[in-house]
């Protein structure tokens, strides 16, 4: 699920087999033309075909879309803002359990799935979405995005939000790939039970600073210039005990280095 709020903003699912049923709703007080459109070439060519453009201001739209290949990519494409907010989600009801392994007293292991492998106690691996992308503030769960690269392009800071640390040994990987140009990209711990213990790099130049954080620490926050979040910077959570994150990665910054870190969880 995605807010719509100017020109350009983008929601895409990958869609692993062909025949899929895909769900496209658009809701919310809107004036703006959405398209709904198909990749073509391959996998990140950059080229889309339109399939659909829905213009009817403030419709509340509830489609459905069948994928015409395996491995392919179809995304909601925001070309033109009046004004409004349209919220818009594209959901792959098709996403089925084919095999699961459980141990002794029937805890699940492991689901085999059509997008990939669910390792429960552990990382996820395989699938068409080992990149998840993201334009819009984020919840990160263990079964969408542990183990997974989650990349921030929109030049407006928002937040990316962790699941609670409870010792699964999941790590979750953030990536900025847009600089963030307005505003504050966070990332925070979901309650003030859950903290930071580690640090980052943060550097302007080849000098460069290493910066800890402090106990209690549970949020980061990079302004695109001291603090971090231009372009390249990144960031991995691991969950190694209930309330602990390990924290490392490399903020890169411009103008003099500052503490990203801080305890703004209630």
């Amino acid at each position: 699920m995605a807010s719509f709020t100017g020109a350009g903003d983008e929601l895409i699912l990958a869609i692993p087999n062909k025949g899929t049923t895909i769900d496209v709703d658009i809701s919310g007080t809107y004036n703006m033309v959405i398209d709904l459109e198909r990749e073509v070439g391959a996998i990140n060519s950059g080229g889309w075909e339109l399939i659909q453009s829905y213009s009817t201001e403030n419709a509340t739209v509830a489609g459905k879309y069948s994928s015409k290949n395996f491995n392919e990519r179809i995304r909601l494409f925001l070309t033109t803002d009046t004004s409004g907010t349209a919220t818009v989600t594209l959901t792959d009801n098709d996403d089925k359990i084919k095999t699961k392994w459980t141990d002794q007293v029937g805890n699940t292991l492991m689901e085999l799935a059509d997008s990939g492998l669910v390792l429960y106690k552990g990382l996820r691996r395989g699938g068409t979405e080992g990149v998840v992308n993201t334009t819009v503030a984020l919840a990160l769960t263990a079964e969408k995005h542990a183990g997974r690269i989650v990349t921030a392009n929109h030049a407006t800071g928002f937040a990316i939000t962790l699941p609670e640390a409870t010792a699964t040994g999941n790590a979750y990987t953030i990536f900025y790939g847009t600089t963030v140009g307005s505003g504050n990209a966070t990332i925070v711990a979901p309650s003030g039970d859950t903290s930071f213990v580690g640090g980052v790099g943060l550097s302007t130049d080849i000098s460069g600073v290493t910066i800890l954080a402090n106990v209690n620490d549970d949020t980061v926050t990079m302004n695109g210039s001291t603090k971090g979040g231009v372009k390249g910077t990144w960031l991995r959570f691991t969950d190694v005990a209930t309330g602990i994150f390990m924290l490392e990665g490399f903020l890169c910054a411009t103008g003099t280095e500052a503490d990203p870190f801080s305890a703004g969880v209630s």
